[in-house]
């Protein structure tokens, strides 16, 4: 077996927090910036051994008092190295405004990926996923999205975490892709203990689909959380799943597995974090196996990867 030991040093500027860490303030009204900045230490990555990214966020929301909307803002994204599209390395990315509408209801407009919301945030512990589809469960693409129901909208155009209101534990999304006639539809609901989401893409003749489970046990006094995901499309059947165990407040411990991602590659993911303050740490350990690309054809040897990650949160209170 062949060992690559891979760091990544990241500086963040987030006003979101990682899951079980410091809490938000209810209301964000203002501008926010938040970004990424990466150092990637690996002899096998095809563009040199170390190699560097930069993201920026910025943007601005507030509550507004009028007949047709309570709530208005707008974000674009900078990123030097654009994972879901290669092409638009070094450019200004993932342009959207929102409105909010009604009884807790939200109108997204742009380069989005509020499709997402619900899905597969639930206690399980994510991992980064590569996209390979033009229509997919996590893409920025021009889309029109609305969401309803017990959604906590306090993300600043952040949707991979949510909180749901507890006289409303339930949430939708609709979304629509005028480009390629994408139909995007999910719904998440808190049953008892238990926090489920579905979600499905309809374009052409494929629909692809999938579902999340995730608990915590943190009400009966246990630091536990678990949580499930299975996505299913003409590919491929993914699946993820893992626990999280909070030591304390400030520190928590996970493991998942990932089987079959959306490059056909299955992991195993170990982490500590530590989140006391505004600065949080976290140490990754990422293990995998020897594997073929299904698309590329290329192979991948048994690798353990160490990632260092160091998240700096603006908002922090």
């Amino acid at each position: 077996m062949k060992q690559i030991l891979s760091a990544v040093l990241a500086t963040t500027i987030a006003s979101g927090a990682m899951a079980g860490g410091h809490e938000q303030p209810e209301e964000k009204n203002g501008p926010f910036v938040n970004g990424t900045f990466e150092i990637y230490i690996d002899d096998t990555n095809t563009e040199g051994t170390v190699d560097t990214r930069f993201e920026a966020m910025g943007g601005y929301e507030t509550d507004i008092d009028h007949p047709l909307a309570n709530w208005a803002g707008f974000s674009a994204r900078f990123d030097t190295n654009y994972a879901l599209n290669r092409t638009k390395d070094n450019t200004i990315t993932e342009k959207q405004m929102g409105f909010g509408i009604g009884n807790n209801a939200r109108l997204y407009v742009g380069e989005t990926d509020a499709q997402r919301l619900g899905f597969a945030k639930t206690s399980k512990i994510g991992a980064p996923v590569i996209i390979t589809k033009p229509s997919s469960r996590i893409d920025h693409n021009e889309k029109v999205v609305l969401t309803f129901g017990g959604w906590e909208n306090n993300d600043e155009f952040e949707f991979n975490t949510y909180r749901l209101k507890r006289d409303m534990p339930y949430g939708g999304v609709v979304g629509w892709n005028p480009e390629d006639d994408s139909l995007y539809y999910g719904a998440t609901a808190r049953v008892s203990i238990l926090d489920v989401s579905y979600m499905g893409i309809k374009k052409d003749d494929e629909t692809q689909h999938g579902y999340s489970v995730g608990t915590s046990f943190h009400r009966m006094g246990v630091p536990v959380g678990l949580g499930i995901e299975r996505w299913e499309d003409a590919e491929n059947t993914r699946m993820d799943f893992g626990v999280m165990y909070n030591y304390s407040r400030e520190l928590m411990f996970t493991a998942h597995r990932v089987a079959d991602d959306d490059l056909g590659f299955t992991y195993n993911y170990l982490a500590a974090i530590h989140t006391k303050g505004p600065v949080e740490l976290g140490l990754y350990l990422h293990q995998g196996k020897d594997q073929v690309n299904p698309w590329t054809g290329q192979k991948s040897e048994s690798m353990i990867a160490l990632r260092l990650q160091s998240n700096i949160n603006s908002d922090y209170k």
